[in-house]
């Protein structure tokens, strides 16, 4: 049986994550998450947050009216391959008023990636997602996507700038502001405790170390023994009311090719 993605996106305010290993297909499940959103809730702001990077934006601001798009092309002419993100605009987060022109409502569903490989990128980017997280906006639904969660945690698991751990602060406070929250990465360890206890949705892509599993159990309630095995074959469980979750959903991922043919081949 086929069933489409609009079936298993999140909700407004809901808190995800999506674990998997390298090429299990998790950055493509995000990546179709954030379009079918942009396209059955256009009213949502959505705010990418590429830490790696792999995405690449469709358009980029007008340096005199931020208002207006130009092409983003060139901003990615030595990158290997990748899916560019459809009415997508590149922030530049090293501007002024990076935010300033963004989510207008005669451009609905775009979505603003924010870029940038170094630490200080990240921490960067870290201050801004907090003040998209503190920003008052009266019933405008907001989520965030970190593709690679922990570049923005150290080793110890504390945040890379612990005055804007804007990550914790969605989690913990998001579902009361209409901001949902999508946390990507390659393992489970490492993202702090608190986060994964407020998760309402888990999406699970298969995973190098089966002891992630553990992890999962004695945070969320997951019980598997292993990770999905078979190429990009994904679970997902989602919190019910009382807090306990669903039994999973098994399927497994395709693209069209199109898509495909835009993907890197590592």
């Amino acid at each position: 049986m086929t069933v489409h993605i609009s079936t298993l996106v999140p909700e407004r305010g809901e808190r995800v994550a999506t674990f998997g290993g390298s090429r299990t297909g998790k950055s493509s499940f995000q990546d179709w998450e954030m379009r079918t959103i942009q396209e059955i809730r256009p009213q949502c702001a959505q705010l990418l947050l590429d830490s790696k990077p792999r995405y690449r934006a469709e358009t980029k601001r007008h340096p005199w009216n931020p208002k207006k798009r130009l092409n983003a092309k060139k901003l990615y002419e030595s990158w290997a391959s990748g899916p560019t993100v459809p009415h997508s605009v590149h922030v530049d987060i090293w501007d002024d008023h990076p935010f300033r022109g963004l989510w207008l409502p005669d451009k609905p569903g775009e979505i603003a990636i924010m870029q940038g490989e170094t630490r200080t990128d990240h921490q960067r980017m870290l201050a801004l997602a907090m003040t998209f997280v503190k920003a008052q906006w009266k019933d405008r639904e907001r989520r965030m996507i970190f593709d690679e969660t922990l570049d923005f945690y150290a080793r110890n698991g504390y945040s890379i700038d612990g005055k804007n751990d804007a990550l914790y602060l969605a989690a913990r406070a998001g579902g009361e502001r209409g901001i949902g929250t999508e946390f990507g990465a390659h393992r489970v360890f490492g993202i702090p405790h608190l986060i994964l206890m407020q998760l309402s949705r888990v999406n699970l892509f298969h995973l190098v170390s089966d002891s992630d599993m553990k992890h999962l159990q004695s945070t969320v309630g997951i019980k598997d023994a292993e990770s999905p095995q078979g190429d990009f074959v994904f679970r997902q469980w989602v919190k019910k009311p009382g807090g306990t979750l669903s039994e999973p959903f098994t399927g497994r991922a395709t693209y069209p090719q199109s898509y495909l043919d835009q993907l890197s081949a590592t």
